[in-house]
């Protein structure tokens, strides 16, 4: 069901007040994001690099020892989570974005709203000026 008339006063203030949380929650969520990324980044980061040393120690070659590490099933498993992770964190700024263009329709109409409650009941003025 549609709403298809202006908001009041109440309707409008409710309205953008929801939309300025909505918007906060999600800018949250975003720097939670964020740092769950750096955290994902940092273990897959730790893991190659102790793999890496690992392998040298056993005495393979310098040349491989990255590739090698890469494929190593826990850290391999590391940089799906940080994959994961950046994933997330763009489809958060996406949402983020989204959410603010959504507050600054819900501030347009209020004030369409305004004004057209102000057009429509505007008392005319007659008899010219006084």
């Amino acid at each position: 069901m549609t709403n298809n008339r202006p908001w009041d006063f109440d309707e409008a203030r409710h309205n953008c007040r929801q939309a300025s949380v909505r918007q906060e929650s999600a800018e949250e969520a975003l720097r939670k994001a964020y740092v769950d990324t750096a955290v994902a980044n940092e273990r897959y980061r730790k893991a190659l690099a102790d793999k890496i040393l690992e392998l040298r120690s056993e005495g393979f070659p310098a040349t491989v020892c990255s590739d090698l590490a890469r494929g190593d099933k826990t850290v391999a498993e590391l940089k799906r989570q940080l994959d994961v992770q950046e994933g997330v964190r763009e489809a958060m700024a996406q949402a983020a974005w989204r959410l603010t263009a959504d507050r600054k329709d819900a501030q347009r109409f209020a004030d369409w709203s305004q004004r057209r409650e102000m057009a429509e009941t505007a008392v005319p003025v007659t008899g010219g000026w006084a």
